[in-house]
């Protein structure tokens, strides 16, 4: 989108957005993340040179810093591989009613998936897992791991995408073959490559994707 087109286009939702008289029932931010290094275990992320990044950061500041923005729910997504942490945003979703669905973490084509998926998804607020774009593009080459995301999928569960450009042209194919399956791509707008080959590439796959109802896009809060 062009510069001009974007402003023209906002001008026009600010100016449509005065023209109503109530406020939205529900406003949810659908993509932040919750987590505290002072934890005995810590965390996988942020790493402590991330001098920004690296300290507790829990719904108590998230209320303040969205309060008047009305803000009435939040989904939690996954910032740890470790297993045990996609229970401890449960845990704190028991006490945080601002926290409506988490997006967790499990490891597609393992033997253990179907279990784990099945513990996790006994708490409504599960609602899918977040996997590097670039594994999924090359997990569609491996049945076992096929196989989960279909299971994914069969729970009503989404998943949710993290990568560069280069992830577009796989998911293309998983809508082939899982056409069931909710998508969202993390972290839109990219930034495109600058091989003219590989761009073309992953911009005829984002307006592929553009075209299916099951796929969304997110940025991070």
């Amino acid at each position: 989108m062009q510069r001009r087109t974007f402003l023209a286009a906002a001008a026009a939702a600010s100016a449509a957005g005065r023209a109503y008289t109530t406020t939205p029932r529900y406003i949810i931010d659908t993509h932040l993340h919750f987590y505290d290094p002072s934890r005995p275990q810590g965390v996988p992320w942020p790493a402590k040179t991330e001098k920004i990044l690296y300290r507790t950061v829990l719904p108590e500041e998230f209320r303040k810093l969205t309060r008047s923005f009305a803000i009435t729910g939040a989904i939690v997504v996954e910032a740890s591989p470790w297993l045990e942490d996609n229970q401890w945003i449960l845990d704190l979703a028991a006490r945080e009613p601002i926290i409506v669905g988490t997006v967790g973490h499990l490891e597609c084509g393992r033997p253990e998936f179907r279990a784990h998926l099945a513990r996790f998804h006994r708490n409504p607020l599960f609602r899918g897992i977040r996997l590097n774009g670039k594994g999924v593009s090359e997990g569609l080459q491996q049945p076992a791991y096929l196989d989960d995301l279909k299971r994914l999928a069969d729970a009503g569960l989404e998943l949710d995408a993290i990568g560069d450009p280069s992830m577009l042209v796989g998911l293309v194919r998983l809508t082939d073959r899982i056409p069931r399956l909710r998508i969202v791509i993390n972290h839109l707008p990219f930034d495109w490559p600058g091989d003219p080959a590989a761009r073309g590439a992953a911009q005829t796959a984002l307006r592929e994707l553009a075209r299916l109802s099951q796929l969304m896009g997110s940025a991070a809060s």
